[in-house]
């Protein structure tokens, strides 16, 4: 078998606050790897140590070498929001080599979704989702043998996660690492999931929902086992005590080192025995009241505009909200959901002839962006400037959560996106709301916070405005479905009908672009200069000589006969 990465015995502190702890694990050649574990746990920083940007404390990564390895970022850096979306791709091969591989580009793009005019916007005017699927393609352009991808469905509406999921289930895929909260693209993507957790890794060569229930059965063998340590234990210590006594009391030498040689047998099953997992620490916890009248919201004839005014981007001839419901709001990113979320939320407690609220309405807003976090203040502050329960009520809720008191004042700013979503939470705990408006809320939440947060919104009887692009997560809690199609807002039976059309539309998307892909990479070659030209030929005779002096086993025959044709279209040109 083929081995593309060994992590032996790494361990490594983030200042005196350890994160993992002699982990070993490696990563073959056929091998599609979910990465999982709570917020907090070092994800994002074992990918650092795989790709070199820092050094463990302990241990060391192999690889083999001369392989090469692409990292999927999390977020776009800042010098790439400028350019446009195939610059920002471009950018990550050398100047003298962007030209003679605009083509191959332009073809990917198409492969992943993007029509052709939207090659040419800014990286910052996408959508996140879009964005995402962007450094994708820029990864992909280095024809890596190993993939890391840090949350690379984040912020993906189910039209961009469809084209994520089909490309890492096709034949062009290369064996990845993807940390990722997102269930679906889990279990349809990888083939092997590897938990991080109590600072040590669990790897099951299953995809998630069954590699959790393998990782759960495994704990409940844990705590059997340890049950039984334990019970064994204290019989070795009652008969020690025993021996010991009766030692002293008949001044019985044989007795006495019987019972030290059991006390010293005690000693060694307490080191030896099983650990139990102390899981994550956090936990999300949300109270909410409920609000008895026949109607929460109602809307008539309301035209929803882009923040600047100047276009129409939906209407909503009629609709309302009953107390109870739990509405989810659909549609592809762009279509203008948290747009329609910011003008509903704007018009609770005002004069509106357009959007008409029970007057005792208590809202609660989850805001995607995460705005109200760009202060300075700690996190006790920021919670007592959001709400009027007392000092004690706010330490008891933040130790409810897991937040230790060395940890009260952290600033806020200064905190991950789960941390932060996890403090909005708190303040719906703390103020109670009859009506919550999520848009995103599962953005930056791990595994185990979705699943408590699903929980508890099913259990409460609070009223739901929700957007999210979790499908498990709406599938789960929603009971109504609003989507946002064609410039207006219509209510569905169900969510079988919205995923059917989108599965349909990315498919013709798919076979529309493919000729003018073909067509697209025909265009470009043939305006390629012969400098162009015979610099490409070059670069692909490299990469075939290089691959051809591998071992066999190592090669790449698909990739070789794509250079071969790719290199014969390029001569027969020349000629």
């Amino acid at each position: 078998m083929t081995t593309l990465l060994n992590v032996l015995d790494i361990s490594f502190s983030r200042g005196s606050l350890p994160l993992f702890k002699n982990i070993s694990f490696s990563l073959n050649l056929n091998d599609r790897v979910g990465f999982v574990g709570h917020n907090g746990s070092g994800k994002s920083t074992l990918l650092s140590l795989l790709t070199g940007s820092e050094q463990p404390d302990e241990g060391e990564v192999r690889m083999p070498r001369g392989q090469r390895v692409a990292l999927v970022e999390q977020f776009v850096p800042e010098r790439l929001a400028q350019l446009t979306l195939i610059g920002s791709v471009l950018d990550i091969l050398p100047a003298e080599e962007q030209q003679s591989n605009r083509y191959r580009v332009d073809e990917l793009l198409q492969q992943l979704g993007f029509p052709l005019e939207q090659c040419e916007l800014p990286m910052h005017s996408l959508s996140g989702g879009q964005q995402n699927l962007g450094l994708l393609a820029r990864a992909i352009l280095l024809q890596p043998e190993l993939l890391l991808m840090d949350e690379p469905g984040n912020h993906m509406d189910v039209m961009a996660l469809t084209h994520l999921q089909r490309y890492l289930l096709s034949s062009q895929s290369i064996p990845f690492l993807m940390i990722s909260h997102d269930r679906e693209l889990l279990n349809n993507c990888t083939n092997r999931t590897v938990f991080l957790r109590d600072k040590t890794l669990y790897s099951f060569d299953l995809p998630f929902d069954a590699a959790a229930e393998a990782l759960a059965e495994q704990d409940v063998q844990s705590a059997k086992a340890r049950q039984a340590e334990e019970k064994e234990i204290k019989r070795l210590q009652a008969s020690a005590k025993r021996l010991a006594m009766w030692g002293r009391t008949y001044d019985n030498e044989d007795l006495a080192r019987k019972a030290t040689s059991m006390q010293k047998r005690v000693e060694r099953l307490k080191q030896e025995q099983t650990v139990l997992s102390q899981g994550s620490g956090l936990e999300l916890q949300l109270h909410t009241d409920s609000l008895r009248a026949k109607s929460l919201m109602t809307v008539e004839n309301l035209k929803v505009v882009t923040p600047d005014g100047n276009h129409e981007l939906l209407i909503i001839e009629f609709q309302h909200i009953r107390p109870g419901d739990r509405v989810a709001l659909l549609g592809r990113n762009g279509v203008g959901k948290s747009t329609t979320i910011n003008r509903l939320v704007n018009a609770i407690g005002m004069t509106d002839n357009n959007v008409r609220f029970n007057p005792n309405v208590n809202p609660g807003y989850y805001d995607q962006e995460l705005e109200q976090f760009s202060t300075s203040h700690g996190r006790f502050d920021w919670l007592r400037e959001r709400t009027e329960v007392t000092d004690d009520r706010i330490k008891q809720v933040l130790l409810q959560n897991g937040i230790s008191y060395g940890d009260f004042d952290r600033s806020v700013d200064k905190l991950s996106g789960g941390e932060c979503a996890r403090l909005m939470f708190m303040v719906f705990q703390l103020n109670k709301p009859n009506f919550l408006v999520l848009d995103e809320p599962t953005n930056h939440i791990d595994i185990q916070g979705r699943e408590q947060l699903e929980q508890q919104l099913i259990e409460s009887d609070a009223t739901l405005l929700i957007t999210s692009h979790d499908k498990r997560f709406i599938e789960r809690v929603a009971n109504r479905w609003w989507w946002i199609n064609d410039g207006k807002l219509i209510e569905l039976n169900g969510l079988d009908e919205f995923y059917e059309i989108v599965e349909r539309d990315a498919s013709e998307k798919q076979v529309n672009s493919k000729p003018a892909g073909k067509a697209a990479n025909l265009n470009q070659q043939n305006i390629m200069n012969e400098d162009g030209k015979l610099a490409r030929i070059d670069e692909l005779e490299t990469l075939l000589t290089e691959d051809r002096a591998r071992k066999l086993k190592f090669q790449k025959p698909l990739r070789q006969q794509g250079w071969e044709e790719e290199l014969q279209k390029l001569w027969d040109e020349l000629d």
